[in-house]
């Protein structure tokens, strides 16, 4: 589990890179030597983001921890990163824009996986029931 969230983390390093790169681009007066400390700064919100998806791997979880404990995690990096970098203005409507995105986001991968579990047990159940029919017979 180690190694895969390490994984993880370096390829949403460079994804958050990418992502800050996006963001130093924006300005108007972009000067590569101020804005590379941003870009490499927008990397960790990535890396922390993509390493701590691993808590989807903790079985003893339920779907709702492990996606709520992502998003608090998630979030508050973002959040940090934002502020910090200032890639918004504190609580302007970007802000509440790029939250909102969010919890609509986590909201559609919760249901996305949890409907993909509810299909493999009702398989698993119909497999079970065919297995004792033919243990019966």
């Amino acid at each position: 589990m180690t190694k895969k969230a390490i994984l993880l983390a370096l390829l949403g390093y460079l994804a958050g890179c990418i992502i800050g790169l996006c963001f130093a681009l924006r300005n108007e007066t972009f000067v590569i030597g101020e804005a590379l400390p941003k870009i490499l700064l927008g990397g960790i919100p990535g890396a922390i983001a993509m390493g701590s998806v691993v808590v989807y791997d903790i079985e003893k979880w339920s779907l709702a921890r492990a996606t709520a404990t992502h998003f608090l995690i998630t979030m508050g990096a973002i959040l940090l990163a934002c502020f910090v970098l200032k890639w918004f203005k504190p609580w302007s409507l970007s802000f509440w824009l790029m939250l909102s995105i969010e919890v609509v986001g986590y909201f559609i991968i919760w249901l996305v996986i949890y409907l993909h579990y509810k299909a493999q047990i009702r398989e698993l159940n119909e497999l079970l029931k065919k297995n004792k029919k033919e243990q019966e017979e």
